[in-house]
């Protein structure tokens, strides 16, 4: 479940970032205030090269951006909204042109003996965003305690 990867300390409710690179790093930053052994710049590095590959814009007003990160020593997940939002690649470009705007971003990091656990949370995630009424009710939110208490609640 995705309540046992994630706390209150690791999401943030009005992030001030108005790039995908810089929306990264302010979840970056808060896992390495939970995490202090995780590399900043071998995380970000790693982020930005899953992120070349294929965005990572998932669902309307979703992104879960991840990556494999040897420092992260378990499977990280921080969670930002973004009121105003943070325009993300099409996951085809070559097919879709548009930009879509994300607003809740799930940033996960996780090493490789890790892999089924991403795969788990990866799920969780999606499960979750796809309930009716899960984004509105995030972005209504006023406390990172509140975002909690929701994903607890929808998760059962």
């Amino acid at each position: 479940m995705l309540s046992s990867f994630i706390s209150p300390s690791v999401i943030k409710t009005g992030m001030e970032s108005s790039e995908k690179e810089e929306g990264f790093a302010e979840l970056l930053e808060l896992l390495v205030a939970k995490n202090p052994k995780l590399e900043r710049r071998e995380a970000m590095e790693a982020l930005l090269k899953r992120e070349e590959k294929m965005s990572t814009a998932v669902l309307p007003f979703v992104a879960v951006p991840h990556a494999l990160c040897s420092s992260a020593g378990d499977t990280l997940v921080a969670m930002g909204i973004s009121r105003e939002g943070i325009e993300f690649e099409a996951p085809d470009p070559e097919t879709d042109k548009t930009h879509p705007v994300v607003n809740i971003i799930f940033e996960i990091l996780f090493e490789e003996k890790d892999t089924e656990t991403h795969l788990q949370v990866l799920r969780n995630i999606l499960e979750l965003v796809s309930k009716p009424d899960f984004v509105k009710n995030v972005l209504q939110a006023k406390s990172s305690q509140e975002v909690y208490d929701l994903i607890e609640s929808m998760e059962m």
